[in-house]
């Protein structure tokens, strides 16, 4: 069976990035659309049955409710940023802004990226100990330094930004999959590690000459109101080709990090749709399935509607995905690179 999963999912990989170079924009918005949400639905049902991946199940009620502490902040954060986008609540921006309020405006979305950081640091204190005097001690650091990085923009953007969007969904899948490697001993499973770096080699070397023009409007808005050109823009900037506030949709620079865009999430959805024997659909309960498909399929509907209200409803239940994984992206990284003597024991610290 692994095995299987393993050739299928090295299938998998060209293949989305064949598709990834014929539609860049394409195939990210119909990732991002279609299959985005059924795999925020099935993931957190399959974490909730492994107990988030945390140690010990006494966690699960502590662990839930700063998750769901994060993921308000982190909502009213991101609607806060959207204010100015909605004809609705334009004037309730302006408002805002000419009553002086745009400092606090600025400090309430920078606010949402270091809440990340938050909950990023809690998945890694309930791995590393299990004492409440060492969790208190990490969690007074952890504040301290979310207060260190507040306003710094290079920490905003790899937190705020890449973290939630393309450190999720390629290096982290990456890291899993070499998890699940090293414990099987897959040879496909090598060649499927192999592959994803190759990926990111043959993008970056690839002679990529945009059409000027040749987006449809439609998939250019949808784009913008998805918020990835700005994910776009933050990673050619950090690479050196965007050195202004300027985004052009056809350089090659930019067509690339679409690409890579594409590629990382249209693989992350079927990376894990592929897993049949943990998803295990068979075993889902009834309920839970036909809730499932209302959910995804009103989803779906909302994004054909309108866009933006589409991203704007559904991105609770992504941010909520992607915080509910990060105890188990801690233990990837626990498992692959950190040294075992600080797990050893679920008191490491004490």
């Amino acid at each position: 069976m692994t095995r299987n999963i393993d050739i299928l999912n090295f299938i998998l990989i060209w293949v989305s990035l064949v598709l990834a170079f014929r539609f860049p924009f394409e195939l990210f918005l119909f990732s991002y659309i279609v299959l985005g949400p059924l795999h925020y639905l099935t993931e957190i049902n399959w974490l909730d049955k492994k107990n988030y991946f945390l140690n010990e199940q006494k966690d699960r009620k502590g662990f839930l409710l700063i998750a769901g502490i994060i993921l308000l902040f982190l909502s009213a954060s991101y609607f806060t940023g959207q204010l100015g986008t909605w004809e609705i609540s334009k004037g309730l921006h302006e408002r805002l802004i000419n009553a002086g309020g745009s400092e606090r405006v600025n400090a309430l979305i920078d606010w949402g990226g270091t809440s990340i950081f938050i909950a990023l640091f809690f998945a890694f204190i309930y791995h590393l100990t299990s004492s409440w005097k060492n969790r208190l001690i990490l969690t007074g650091i952890c504040l301290a330094l979310s207060f260190f990085y507040f306003k710094n923009p290079h920490f905003l953007v790899w937190i705020g930004v890449f973290l939630p969007t393309i450190i999720h969904v390629f290096l982290f899948t990456l890291l899993f999959m070499w998890f699940g490697t090293k414990k099987s001993g897959s040879g496909w499973g090598y060649a499927n590690i192999f592959s994803m770096i190759l990926v990111v080699f043959i993008i970056v070397n690839a002679k990529v000459s945009p059409v000027k023009n040749s987006l449809d409007p439609a998939i250019v808005d949808m784009t913008v109101a998805s918020n990835f050109h700005g994910v776009n823009y933050e990673i050619n900037r950090i690479l050196g080709f965007a050195k202004d506030n300027r985004i052009n949709f056809y350089t090659s620079y930019f067509w690339k990090a679409q690409i890579f865009i594409a590629f990382a999430y249209t693989y992350h959805y079927l990376n894990w749709f592929s897993k049949t024997s943990i998803i295990q659909w068979h075993k889902i309960e009834k309920r839970k399935l036909v809730i499932a498909v209302v959910i995804w399929l009103v989803s779906i509907g909302l994004y054909t509607v309108n866009f933006r209200f589409g991203a704007l409803a559904l991105f609770v239940m992504s941010a909520l995905h992607v915080i509910l994984e990060f105890p188990l992206n801690m233990l990837s990284v626990k498992e692959l690179l950190l040294p075992r003597f600080l797990f050893k024991t679920k008191n490491a610290l004490n």
